[in-house]
């Protein structure tokens, strides 16, 4: 079994420093691909959002050179290719593998994702792994070299890192969301679903806003009005989670978020560093929801009753069992909802069907 040197130790926290902080998507794909070869070393390093049977996928490469319009057009024609993205979408397996695990070098040679995009680009083998696996697309992530030489130990740190960077994902989609519900704000929107708690270094409260106060009164019996400290339930979680990444030399587990549950509804709190302050987001979503909510999303009648299931948390077993179809068929309907949502998974879907169903609460109140 490999195992991990204290240099792979402190390089891979020096990593989720910087990966954790503050940054919405765009930044966070590009300081991904610029970063992750200062643990793993590549000559090439490439992030894609991609859904081959529609011959798409959005990519950020570094260096830029190698991330030209032209090469974008001959990667999404050859790369249903491509062994581990074939693999991703028939297994839903996003472990890190390399394209030498499937094929032997004269095979590989043979295939056009080879001769017209590898061969010229000088790249001999592949180490990919995925953030997101859904029956339609993958968002993954692949570090090029010229010769056939990655190790098992490299694997091994790709595989400890993969879930970390499922999440800061995620919370990079919060900031996105969150920076342009701030841009309609500026705009004139007086209301903001969503709260921000500024933190200092010491986890004193330097900022809360309304919103944000009115749910921490509401999920963790705070107290009214401000204050510089938070709720103790609120002040364990940020001191857990700001251990995680300080003093440490083995992998920290994952940054999960905080989610409280009332009914009907969950208060969802992320935390990120910003410099020397930290940042709490807030977001509050229902838990329950009637499918005709679901149906101005573009949906049928049947899907929306899958997808507010879905939000529910109910597996496909489960929510074939209560609409009385088979899971094959809820499998289906799922992937449609995928892609009339432009989501990745049922976890997006889940998510988006909430923020949609808070979003029209939001406009009635």
């Amino acid at each position: 079994m490999e195992h991990l040197t204290q240099q792979d130790f402190h390089a891979v926290l020096e990593f989720l420093r910087e990966i954790y902080t503050v940054c919405d998507l765009h930044t966070f794909r590009s300081r991904l691909i610029s970063t992750l070869p200062k643990v793993v070393p590549a000559e090439m390093t490439t992030y894609h959002e991609m859904n081959p049977a529609q011959a798409t996928s959005e990519n950020w490469v570094d260096p830029p050179e190698l991330g030209t319009a032209f090469w974008a057009r001959i990667w999404a024609q050859y790369m249903s290719e491509h062994p581990v993205l074939t693999y991703n979408l028939r297994t839903q397996d996003g472990r890190a593998f390399k394209i030498s695990d499937f094929l032997a070098q004269s095979r590989f040679h043979r295939l056009g994702l080879y001769n017209e995009f590898f061969r010229r680009m000088e790249v001999e083998d592949v180490m990919s792994f995925a953030l997101s696996v859904s029956p339609t697309g993958v968002i993954g992530m692949g570090l090029h070299r010229s010769q056939r030489n990655f190790s098992e130990r490299e694997r091994l740190l790709l595989n400890l890192l993969r879930p970390h960077l499922s999440q800061t994902y995620r919370n990079a989609e919060v900031v996105t969301r969150m920076q342009q519900e701030l841009a309609l704000v500026k705009q004139g929107v007086e209301k903001l679903d969503q709260g921000i708690i500024v933190l200092s270094q010491n986890g004193r409260v330097q900022l809360m806003t309304a919103r944000a106060q009115q749910w921490v009164e509401t999920y963790f019996s705070g107290p009214a009005g401000l204050t510089d400290t938070l709720p103790a339930a609120l002040e364990r979680w940020f001191r857990h989670q700001e251990a995680l990444l300080l003093g440490t030399d083995a992998i920290p587990s994952t940054r999960e978020p905080l989610v409280v549950e009332r009914e009907g509804k969950r208060l969802v709190v992320r935390m990120l560093a910003e410099g020397e302050r930290y940042l709490l987001l807030l977001e509050e979503q229902r838990t329950t929801l009637s499918p005709a909510a679901l149906e101005p999303l573009g949906l049928t009648r049947r899907e929306a009753e899958v997808l507010a299931w879905v939000a529910q948390g109910r597996s496909n077993y489960a929510i074939g069992v209560l609409l009385r179809i088979s899971e094959p068929t809820v499998k289906k309907h799922l992937e449609h909802i995928y892609v009339k949502l432009g989501v990745w998974n049922r976890t997006e879907a889940g998510a988006r069907a909430l923020a949609f169903v808070s979003g029209q609460d939001l406009l009635h109140r």
